[in-house]
């Protein structure tokens, strides 16, 4: 088998973590193999809408405190988070901001409030390039221009190398332009897993999620195609890894129906709607009654909980004004683009339902008692409901489109310490071998807070990086 040359370093996935990881190790001097099993560097991080968390910072014009962050951080998470990890989230959100935006130039001067946040503090740009976009490309950008970085894309890996218990390296498989196959060894000091998440292994009797959540088998998803897990069983039976909280799997309550596939089975993977529509000031309406069901801003395990049990087809109607558009007017026009959103009267949004199925018996009558509710509310900002943080009041013409609740995000994965050094199934922890992003597990608990997916990998990508160089 062909060995190529020693690394200080292989980073395994090209996620926001993996990049992070890989240009801060590479920026110390070290040298780096960045292994990507696709064509392009990104994962699912390049498609991230919403923005990253940061606390305080200058963009911010609140009272937002650390301490608020880590309260919201372990309230969300349902007493699942590990304090340590959640509290170096937290802390290290500012200086996390200050290099993407002073070091990177990623702009992200735009500053929302999104559900289960006390005050707004998620943070992307001000322009229409997309957070997760920006970002990605800008850190793709400095490592390909590292001497330090070797990118192997089209690159699976397949095993650890191992002198006893010592792992030495990984064992991967190359695909060239022709498609032929060739396995090499490639060894190194450290390795740091960055494969992310699980959702997309559903088509296999052995998968992830029948597993861990046979009952959300049947549920479109947002995430690519190559989140199957790769990095988990991987690390479960190659290092024989502890893998922890694998059945905390979030599901977004909003991702977008396109018409006549209001069922989960028609189209499996799906456009996120993002907590920005909600955010800047959008409500949900049940598809059986027009009547909001639920505090649009609160965590999306009871957002999700609200559209599974107030809505037909598990279907609700998502509806921005005109004057709330001018807040997110990139991303609105981009959904209409790809027809999930549009523009018109409580009428025409029953005139869609019954596109999705014709049995709904929806009127625009009940629509538009419904946005006269919502808009004494808005005045008198008492909400039964219990929304504290409000858009304008919603005009006879507004934006609306379909949502339905989909598989998003894998709180639980590989155990670690708070250095995220693998721990094994004896509890004995893997000096060398490093697990970062959604591979790993205990910053989020039992459900993650919009924003923090970014930060978790820029944080810990560069905590990771930092306790490398210290060896």
């Amino acid at each position: 088998m062909p060995q190529t040359a020693h690394y200080h370093t292989i980073v395994v996935g090209s996620g926001l973590a993996g990049l992070t990881t890989a240009l801060k190790l590479s920026e110390k001097g070290f040298s780096v193999a960045l292994v990507e099993k696709t064509a392009s560097l990104g994962g699912n991080s390049i498609k991230a809408s919403l923005g990253i968390n940061g606390v305080p910072t200058k963009y911010q014009n609140n009272d937002d405190t650390v301490d608020a962050f880590i309260e919201d951080t372990t309230v969300s998470g349902k007493g699942l988070c590990d304090k340590q990890l959640v509290e170096y989230l937290a802390k290290d959100s500012a200086s996390a901001i200050t290099w993407l935006t002073d070091e990177i130039k990623v702009d992200l001067s735009a500053v929302s409030q999104l559900g289960g946040h006390s005050f707004a503090r998620t943070h992307r740009g001000s322009g229409k390039l997309p957070p997760g976009f920006a970002i990605v490309s800008a850190l793709t950008k400095r490592i390909k221009e590292s001497p330090n970085v070797e990118i192997m894309t089209q690159t699976l890996l397949q095993s650890f190398s191992k002198d006893g218990s010592k792992v030495q390296g990984v064992v991967v498989d190359k695909v060239d332009v022709d498609g032929a196959h060739t396995q090499e060894s490639i060894a190194a000091e450290n390795v740091v897993l960055a494969t992310g998440g699980f959702l997309a292994d559903t088509d296999s009797q052995d998968s992830l999620i029948r597993q861990f959540r046979p009952d959300l088998i049947d549920l479109p998803l947002t995430n690519g195609q190559q989140t199957t897990g790769d990095g988990h069983r991987l690390a479960n039976f190659g290092l024989d890894a502890k893998l922890v909280q694998m059945d905390q799997i979030q599901v977004h309550p909003t991702g977008f129906v396109q018409l006549k596939d209001a069922t989960t089975k028609s189209s499996k993977w799906k456009f996120l709607c993002g907590e920005l529509i909600r955010g800047i000031g959008g409500i949900l309406l049940s598809s059986k009654t027009g009547k909001r069901f639920v505090d649009e801003l609160s965590t999306r395990d009871n957002v999700t909980a609200g559209i599974m049990s107030s809505c037909d087809n598990h279907v609700a109607a998502v509806i921005v004004s005109e004057e709330d558009y001018k807040k997110a007017a990139a991303h609105i026009d981009f959904y209409m683009f790809q027809l999930l959103m549009f523009k018109g009267t409580a009428e025409d949004v029953c005139v869609k339902l019954r596109e999705i199925d014709a049995n709904l018996g929806l009127t625009g009558q009940a629509i538009n008692s419904s946005l006269q509710s919502y808009n004494n509310i808005v005045k008198t900002h008492s909400d039964p409901l219990g929304r504290t943080h409000f858009g304008h009041e919603i005009e006879p013409t507004f934006y609306f489109g379909f949502i339905t609740p989909v598989l998003h995000f894998t709180m639980g994965g590989v155990e670690t310490n708070e250095h995220r050094q693998i721990v094994q199934k004896n509890g004995v922890v893997i000096p060398n071998v490093y697990a970062v992003g959604e591979l790993s597990a205990g910053v989020h608990g039992g459900n993650r807070l919009a924003g923090s997916s970014l930060l978790e990998c820029v944080v810990f990508g560069t905590r990771v990086a930092d306790h490398i160089s210290r060896k």
